[in-house]
């Protein structure tokens, strides 16, 4: 599985890293935030773990397309209006920062599972 973080803190996002490698055996790669636009678009991976506070309506696009194809998506915040979901987002994670480091690996483990059964769906109504 493939992980592609983005956050505010780059210590966070090694953070993250860290954990998702050493708890699950994920591959994880870093972006930072003015590279959002082409690491949505370039970049091979299986969940994004993103920063609320990064949103924008052009990310949210890119993420709504990511989506369709079966990429699996958890995000982080501090605000505790996003904790309880983003209303453009239903049924997508968010957990708050800092986060814990059981919660960080089974939202992104849930994310994972929900990116399979939607690639598994796909194949079989083909």
């Amino acid at each position: 599985m493939h992980v592609l973080v983005i956050d505010v803190e780059y210590l966070v996002a090694l953070e993250a890293e860290q954990v998702l490698t050493d708890r699950l055996g994920y591959t994880v790669d870093i972006a930072v935030p003015r590279e959002i636009p082409q690491s949505l678009e370039s970049r091979r991976f299986d969940v994004l773990f993103l920063n609320t506070s990064l949103l924008s309506p052009a990310v949210e696009d890119a993420i709504r397309r990511l989506q369709a194809t079966g990429v699996g998506v958890v995000f982080s915040s501090i605000d505790r209006m996003h904790q309880r979901g983003m209303p453009a987002f239903p049924g997508i994670r968010v957990i708050k920062r800092p986060f814990d480091d059981q919660e960080l690996v089974e939202s992104v483990s849930h994310a994972a599972g929900a990116r399979d059964a939607v690639r598994r769906s796909a194949t079989e109504g083909a």
